[in-house]
């Protein structure tokens, strides 16, 4: 895809439907124990499902281990916890202002953890606040819940683009880091042709996929 294509283009023929059916999916329905924070509910709008195109990559940048009840008001239609475990949270006609610009065409997936800037590292150096949130690595379950997530996405017949939180926004530059590029983005791009807007991609002040994120699929 050619660098400077605006969302509007990327926004390809939408599916009569975007809003999917989770039910034997492996997708835990958590909708009715989310809850918007009062500054995410003034920023959130209802929109059509038929413009959804996209999936946005996230880490939360901290982790509460396991129990779902410790993340309903994190701003992302899924979650994917450190046990492998999917949830959703928000139907997708809900605009969250969760993406920066790729806000209007996109669903977000946040997987929990603070995870490193460079591949698999334990150097203090590459995470960010390491003292108060911690230093996490994107577990196997974590990659086979984000992968069955994107499956059962695509398989519903709108899922067209997969995207990196950096690329909507200024100040993101480590969302969602390598390690889930590489074992979900990357995978997606490989295993369904997704698109992911090219090397030179990114809206809003944001920053394009750098190289090293993509390594070797495991």
């Amino acid at each position: 895809m050619a660098a400077g294509v605006g969302l509007g283009a990327l926004a390809l023929a939408g599916a009569a439907n975007a809003q999917p059916d989770i039910r034997g999916s492996g997708i835990v329905d958590r909708r009715a124990f989310a809850q918007l924070t009062d500054e995410t509910a003034r920023h959130t709008r209802a929109r059509a499902v038929e413009d959804v195109y996209a999936l946005v990559l996230h880490q939360m940048g901290f982790s509460r281990g396991s129990d779902p009840g410790r993340y309903d008001r994190v701003t992302a239609h899924y979650l994917v916890l450190p046990d492998g475990r999917v949830y959703q949270l928000h139907d997708h006609d809900k605009r969250l202002p969760a993406a920066s610009g790729l806000n209007t065409g996109s669903v977000s997936v946040e997987f929990a953890g603070n995870l490193p800037s460079r591949a698999r590292s334990t150097d203090p150096k590459h995470y960010w606040s390491p003292d108060s949130h911690g230093m996490d690595q994107l577990t196997p379950a974590q990659v086979a819940g984000g992968r069955m997530l994107v499956d059962t996405l695509y398989r519903q017949g709108w899922l067209t683009h997969i995207l990196a939180h950096r690329q909507g926004g200024p100040g993101r530059g480590l969302d969602p880091g390598p390690d889930i590029w590489r074992e979900v983005g990357a995978w997606a791009v490989r295993q369904y042709g997704l698109d992911w807007g090219g090397p030179d991609f990114a809206v809003s002040g944001g920053s394009p996929i750098p190289a090293h994120w993509w390594g070797a699929v495991s």
